[in-house]
C-alpha cells in the first residue's frame, strides 16, 4: 500500500530539507521510497515516514 500518489504535495520531516515543500514525482517500488522534487531541479529520495503531507 503506498502513502502518497505522484503529484502529491508534501514536506520533509527532517534533514537538509526539512520543512520544505516538494511533489513526489516518482515512486521505487522496490523498496518503497519517494523521489520527491523541490524547486526546479532538486530531487532526493524519501521514505514514506520522513514525509508529511502539505497542508
Amino acid at each position: 500500500m503506498t502513502t502518497y500518489k505522484i503529484g502529491d504535495g508534501v514536506r520533509t520531516k527532517d534533514g537538509p530539507m526539512k520543512h520544505q515543500y516538494g511533489t513526489v514525482v516518482y515512486l521505487r517500488e522496490d523498496d518503497g521510497t519517494y523521489l520527491v522534487r523541490f524547486g526546479g531541479s532538486q530531487q532526493l529520495y524519501f521514505r514514506a515516514d520522513e514525509l508529511e503531507p502539505w497542508e
